[in-house]
């Protein structure tokens, strides 16, 4: 069958521009200490879906933490905008020049929003955020 991989073949995690479109440990925030010291210390962006706050990167790449609440939801509702946030994030990270630590609280009002939407403010908040840390 064209177009399914095979048992056994290697899959390609690049498009046919050859880009990498994977979203790689290395980018995402994990531990706790680091989220506190974002929150302590960086800049603070609102908007109706989600709260980002954002410092200078440490390291090559920017990095991204998400919360969700269990306020939220459930664990799959939670899981499900994480996902979202990831790839919004990995599509759109070009926004901010030099690297960043973002750290992403997700609001409630996000829960029932269509992905077109979330993507137009997250990447509007992102650049709101890129600019703060410029000045």
């Amino acid at each position: 069958m064209p177009g399914v991989a095979r048992r056994g073949a290697s899959v390609s995690r690049s498009d046919d521009d050859g880009a990498d479109r994977t979203f790689a440990r290395a980018s995402r925030l994990r531990a706790r200490k680091r989220f506190l010291e974002v929150y302590e210390l960086g800049q603070r962006v609102h908007s109706s879906y989600f709260v980002l706050f954002g410092v200078r990167g440490e390291t090559a790449t920017s990095r991204l933490g998400i919360t969700a609440t269990k306020k939220f939801g459930p664990a799959v509702a939670r899981n499900r905008i994480k996902r979202v946030v990831r790839e919004i994030f990995r599509n759109h990270r070009s926004i901010v020049a030099s690297p960043v630590d973002v750290v992403v609280n997700v609001k409630m009002s996000a829960r029932l929003e269509s992905y077109v939407r979330l993507e137009a403010d997250f990447a509007a908040r992102l650049g709101e955020l890129a600019r703060r840390l410029r000045a």
